[in-house]
């Protein structure tokens, strides 16, 4: 999972709450409004391929 630091309509304490029932789940949390996919791209793409390979997932 990836938001904004700065996001106002959805918060890290929301976030946070996926992880109770994701536990492979990983919260990432950039410096970035609620558009982080756009603000971000690079990073956040670099952060999936990351967790993809982690996992072993293809």
């Amino acid at each position: 999972m990836y938001g904004g630091k700065k996001d106002l309509k959805f918060n890290a304490n929301g976030a946070e709450a996926y992880l109770k029932d994701l536990p492979n789940a990983e919260l990432h949390l950039l410096d970035a409004g609620h558009f982080a996919a756009e603000e971000k791209t690079r990073e956040i793409a670099e952060l999936i391929l990351k967790f993809l390979d982690k996992h072993d997932i293809k």
